[in-house]
């Protein structure tokens, strides 16, 4: 089944401002509802499949436009992940097709990837091998826990609404809420974010106060107090990880919910941990260009030292600019800025989209998306939906600052 290709957000008149006034960001609104529209327009014309008798978005794909998904898989998380999307679309747009979208690609994942048995949700559909990964994932799990209570909130579905509470009982029996266990960065702050936005979407004090405890044992067990920031993995008590990174995007998620937590009234130490990570972050992590890197020094302690090539604790290179870890430090600029009303992060977020326009800008037919590392690179649908994150973050600096 194709989507309609026509535009998608309905954009709103230009802002009105006197002619001696400044601009909030160089990127005017209007620009950025229109790179919005457009990136929606790409999304919805090649990553729905008719997959498990429903509609589905692939992970990613090398084919040109991105309609093949080369690896075949189907993520329940990603489904998820595209619903709250869809949600926040709907919610700019006022157009209900959105909210339609969101319930079909929450329908698949309650039909097709819930283990009500196992208080689960499946992590994948292979179409190649016609199987499902059954691993459970508690940070994965939360992402379609709070997409189904917010559209249920939105449009009372009590299937949904029963199935994000039996699976959330079981999240919050993992270690990510128990002191003296490991814990995992990664693990830790999509758990908080997605924990925040279930508080933003039911209003409910527990998911706040399960977003404030999952930070604080993170910290507790992972900030680096010499040199800021949060490694990847650690445990509270025993002393700084050896051999061990800083990743971008983990310590960009992990800003994210502190400013969040900061703005929620949960106290300024949270703001002052995010600002810290944040510039540790700009000292280390940008490219000359105004990107951002994937990977850092292991632990910042060298500000001359070069972007990470791999270690004995990760894989890949470190010295490239990728489309996810850019996108999820504009959105962690846009708190910064509405937690502290440093114009820093304003500047940071023109010089990285300026980056990607001349990086990784990509042209289809349907219209214009970002490439993973380069322009016309093989396309992944995470980074897709953490590219219109960040744009409705920025549109919503506009409408609040503007």
């Amino acid at each position: 089944m194709r989507l309609s290709l026509v535009p998608t957000i309905c954009l709103v008149a230009a802002i009105a401002s006197s002619a001696a006034a400044e601009p909030l960001l160089q990127h005017s609104r209007n620009w950025v509802q229109l790179r919005m529209a457009s990136m929606l327009a790409v999304d919805d014309a090649y990553i729905w499949h008719d997959v498990l008798d429903g509609r589905a978005i692939h992970q990613n794909s090398r084919s040109m436009p991105p309609t093949e998904p080369n690896e075949g898989n189907f993520h329940t998380q990603q489904q998820s992940f595209f619903a709250s999307v869809k949600m926040d679309i709907a919610e700019l747009s006022q157009d209900p097709r959105h909210l339609d979208h969101a319930h079909d690609l929450l329908a698949w994942v309650i039909a097709n990837g819930y283990d009500a048995g196992q208080r689960q949700f499946y992590l994948k559909w292979n179409m190649h091998t016609a199987e499902w990964q059954t691993n459970f994932f508690p940070e994965f799990n939360m992402i379609s826990v709070a997409a189904l209570l917010r559209y249920d909130r939105l449009r009372p579905t009590p299937e949904f609404a029963d199935a994000a509470e039996n699976v959330l009982a079981h999240i919050v029996g993992t270690a990510a809420f128990q002191p003296d266990r490991s814990q995992e960065l990664y693990r830790s702050s999509y758990l908080a974010l997605k924990l925040l936005d279930a508080w933003e979407a039911t209003g409910e004090q527990r998911f706040l106060d399960y977003a404030q405890t999952v930070v604080d044992l993170a910290d507790a067990a992972m900030w680096d107090d010499e040199f800021g920031g949060w490694f990847y993995a650690g445990k509270a008590g025993n002393g700084p990880p050896k051999r061990t990174v800083k990743h971008t995007h983990t310590n960009a998620n992990m800003i994210q919910a502190c400013f969040r937590l900061n703005l929620a009234g949960r106290g300024d130490a949270y703001r002052d941990r995010a600002v810290e990570a944040l510039d540790q972050l700009a000292e280390h992590s940008r490219s000359p260009e105004g990107g951002w890197y994937r990977h850092n020094t292991r632990d910042w302690s060298d500000p001359s030292a070069p972007p990470m090539v791999g270690d004995g604790a990760t894989t890949g290179t470190g010295a490239v600019c990728v489309y996810d870890r850019m996108a999820q430090i504009m959105v962690g600029c846009a708190l910064g800025y509405r937690a502290t009303d440093d114009a820093r992060y304003l500047q940071w977020i023109d010089e990285t989209l300026d980056y990607m326009e001349q990086a990784i800008l990509t042209h289809y037919p349907a219209g214009v998306n970002y490439g993973y590392i380069v322009a016309g690179d093989y396309q992944n649908t995470w980074c897709h939906l953490w590219g219109l994150k960040a744009m409705l973050a920025i549109d919503a600096l506009w409408r609040d600052f503007g």
